[in-house]
C-alpha cells in the first residue's frame, strides 16, 4: 500500500495519519523518537506492510513480473493498489476522494515539526502536485514509477514496471478487490 491507503486505513482505525505517512522515512524504535501517538501510527504503517507482503493473493500478483522487474514488483504493486483505492473510492468511504484529501492534509500538516527532512519534502511535493486524487489516473501510475526511478538509480527497474501493470491490468483489479477489504480487516484489529 502507498500514501492514499495509508492514509484511509489509518483513518478507519483511527491511528495517527501522521505516524502513517512518516514510517517509511523512520529507521528503528519509533518509540524512543516520537510521542506515542505518532510512533503507534508508524506500528500500523510496519503492521500493514508486512502483512500485504505475506498474503499468497499478493506474492501471486508478483509472479507476474519477470526475472528485470520481480525485485521491485512489491513497490510497483504498492501503487497499483493506491490506484485502484482512488479509482474505486466510493466503495471504500463515504466523503469524495477530494474532501478526504483536503481532510487529511490539514491534520498531516499540524505534524511538521521534528520531522525528517526527505519525509516533509516528500509529503509536501505530495500535496502540492495533488498526487493521491492524481492516483485514480492510470498514466499517473507510469508517471510515478518513471519519476521514482531516475530519482533512485538502484530502482531503474520501475520505469519497466508501468507495462507490466497495464498488461495485467483486469486481473490486478480484480486482485486489489479481494486484497484491500482482508487488509482493512487486519488493520483494524492490530494493537500496537
Amino acid at each position: 500500500m502507498n500514501f492514499l491507503a495509508h492514509l484511509h486505513l489509518a483513518q478507519q482505525c483511527n491511528s495517527h495519519l501522521a505516524g502513517n505517512l512518516l514510517a517509511d522515512f523512520v529507521r528503528g524504535d519509533p518509540y524512543r523518537q516520537f510521542e506515542q501517538d505518532i510512533a503507534d501510527g508508524i506500528k500500523l504503517h510496519r503492521f500493514v506492510d508486512s502483512y500485504i507482503d505475506a498474503m499468497p493473493e499478493v506474492r501471486q500478483c508478483r509472479q507476474l513480473f519477470g526475472a528485470d522487474t520481480r525485485r521491485v514488483s512489491g513497490i510497483a504493486l504498492d501503487m497499483v493498489w493506491d490506484h485502484f483505492l482512488a479509482r474505486h473510492w466510493q466503495q471504500f468511504h463515504p466523503q469524495t476522494l477530494p474532501d478526504f484529501v483536503r481532510e487529511a492534509r490539514a491534520e498531516v500538516e499540524q505534524y511538521q515539526h521534528n520531522m525528517p527532512e526527505n519525509y516533509l519534502l516528500t509529503v509536501n511535493r505530495m500535496w502540492q502536485q495533488n498526487w493521491l486524487f492524481k492516483y485514480q489516473y492510470p498514466e499517473s501510475l507510469e508517471t510515478s514509477l518513471t519519476r521514482m526511478a531516475s530519482r533512485r538509480p538502484r530502482l531503474h527497474q520501475l520505469a519497466l514496471t508501468p507495462a507490466v501493470l497495464m498488461i495485467n491490468y483486469n486481473e490486478l483489479e480484480q486482485q486489489f478487490f479481494s486484497i484491500y477489504p482482508q487488509v482493512e480487516q487486519a488493520a483494524k484489529r492490530f494493537r500496537p
